[in-house]
């Protein structure tokens, strides 16, 4: 096959399948810094105006930009045109910038996502000046409720409320400040949980290790290096 003919086979794949690329979202760091309003709400209404559909919605709340008690945002008019649909009734957590959006940003069912969660974390004082923040070992109520809700499903049979965590990326101890700053922007972040024997609970003064992107078996070997690390800086 000549370079001729892969450049235009290329270029088929891009036509026909390039639509698909509307739909890879943004990381969640990334959305906030695209845009200049991001809120929850219920679409309450949407008309037609100039080929585009604009969505009325009834607001909750609002992480980023001014608060009003309806707002209205304008999106394309079809999927060809990036389009969002927003069904009427349906509560959801919205992403624009100058009053508009599209279906590539990550505009989500409120039930459907995280994003609310980790939004509160990050924008609302209530959350965010009390949360990750101390060198406590033992979590607090915010702290557990993130984690709780967090890893719901990758950790299913984990309850973190009032326990004191190791928080580690890799095999690498670090503060829970840290923890949080480094993975709160992600959606689904790859994490197991190594308890500790009552020997290493009473040793330590902790409960469980958090173990973050790390893909190896984590054996005696490597649990004893993490060990060492929190007994080197309590």
């Amino acid at each position: 096959m000549n370079q001729f003919i892969k450049i235009l086979l290329f270029l088929s794949i891009i036509i026909n399948f390039g639509c698909s690329y509307r739909y890879i979202k943004s990381r969640l760091g990334e959305e906030i810094h695209s845009v200049d309003l991001i809120f929850q709400g219920t679409a309450i209404d949407k008309r037609p105006s100039d080929n585009k559909i604009i969505y009325k919605f009834a607001i909750d709340k609002v992480w980023l930009g001014e608060f009003a008690d309806t707002i209205e945002i304008k999106t394309g008019s079809s999927e060809k045109d990036s389009g969002m649909v927003f069904e009427l009734g349906g509560k959801y957590v919205v992403y624009s910038k100058n009053g508009y959006t599209n279906n590539y940003r990550r505009n989500s069912l409120i039930d459907s996502t995280l994003d609310d969660l980790k939004l509160d974390y990050k924008f609302i004082p209530e959350y965010s000046q009390t949360s990750f923040v101390g060198k406590d070992k033992f979590l607090t109520e915010n702290e557990s409720n993130y984690l709780n809700q967090q890893f719901e499903y990758r950790l299913p049979l984990v309850n973190f409320d009032g326990k004191a965590i190791i928080f580690t990326e890799r095999l690498n101890v670090i503060s829970k400040k840290e923890w949080f700053e480094r993975f709160w922007e992600y959606d689904d972040p790859v994490v197991f949980l190594v308890k500790l024997t009552e020997k290493e609970k009473k040793d330590t003064g902790y409960d469980a290790i958090l173990v973050t992107f790390y893909k190896m078996w984590f054996d005696k070997e490597r649990k004893l290096f993490v060990l060492k690390q929190v007994k080197k800086h309590p």
